[in-house]
């Protein structure tokens, strides 16, 4: 049996992605269920109205921004508990006698979340559509073809780089999960290093001067912000457009080996008879 057949099509924990669908899709999910769908639904009419009713003036980018926030509280609150939480509810050892190894068990915890990932980007497309057919400074009829191919392969490839952050954040809430005992640290863990990478490392930057030119764009690479700003806003005319090449595809690349790195490590930590490898190991007594 190949590694894709162990761990995607005979991988009995695939059913985690009917699950979650059910969990966070379905009004099936229990009355507080549906009022979150209901609360949701709602707000996501009032994106889709305010941004036909702003139709010329809406830059489909700022919802790709939008979506790569979502992307970012989404994951650790559907995953925080996907390992930790099963451990909390004493059926981890169900599991660990069931006819799965770890690695399946990590795989489908991830394949459910992904699927949740992106049923919610495919929700963002019918706005994101509204900007590419009006948004007249880039994507309406004016600008010339060559401006306009030029632009929506830019808010494609943010898109994906949105896409991938999303996907790398789930490995990462994953790993969390698996190494702490109960949700709710795996959830502080997980929020506390996004904020720590999102907003107090640019901070630290920004007030120690954070350097110029290549040493700023070369600090917060790993931003999916920044990263989005520089391909949306870093024109050919601006002073810093050698640097557009850092932005994009090199993240994509690295959000996605960096999710493998993080799915392999929680499953390593799944080995452990205790689970509870440390992240610093005690010192050996002499």
């Amino acid at each position: 049996m190949t590694l894709w057949e162990t761990l995607v099509t005979q991988n009995p924990m695939m059913i985690e992605i009917t699950r979650f669908r059910r969990k966070y899709f379905s009004p099936r999910g229990g009355s507080m269920n549906s009022v979150i769908l209901a609360l949701f639904f709602v707000i996501y009419l009032g994106l889709v109205a305010m941004v036909w009713n702003f139709r010329e003036e809406a830059n489909p980018m700022i919802i790709v921004f939008l979506q790569t926030g979502i992307f970012t509280l989404l994951p650790p609150a559907m995953l925080h508990g996907s390992i930790a939480g099963e451990r909390e509810r004493r059926s981890w050892d169900f599991l660990l006698v069931a006819p799965v190894s770890h690695a399946q068990i990590v795989a489908g915890k991830f394949a459910g979340a992904v699927v949740a990932l992106l049923i919610s980007a495919a929700f963002f497309l019918f706005p994101i559509a509204i900007g590419v057919l009006f948004y007249q400074p880039y994507y309406g009829s004016s600008p010339s073809s060559t401006t306009a191919s030029r632009s929506l392969f830019s808010l494609l490839e943010g898109e994906l780089l949105s896409v991938t952050w999303g996907i790398f954040v789930c490995a990462l809430t994953i790993f969390f999960s698996a190494r702490c005992r109960r949700g709710f640290i795996a959830l502080g863990a997980a929020l506390g290093f996004l904020i720590g990478g999102l907003i107090v490392w640019p901070v630290l930057i920004g007030t120690a001067g954070g350097g110029g030119g290549y040493e700023i764009h070369l600090l917060n690479f790993f931003h999916p912000f920044w990263a989005l700003a520089e391909m949306e806003f870093g024109r050919p005319t601006d002073a810093q457009s050698s640097f557009s090449w850092m932005f994009g595809w090199p993240q994509i690349f690295v959000y996605i080996v960096l999710s493998a790195v993080m799915l392999g490590w929680a499953e390593r930590t799944l080995r452990f008879a205790d689970n509870e490898v440390k992240f610093l190991p005690k010192p050996k007594d002499a």
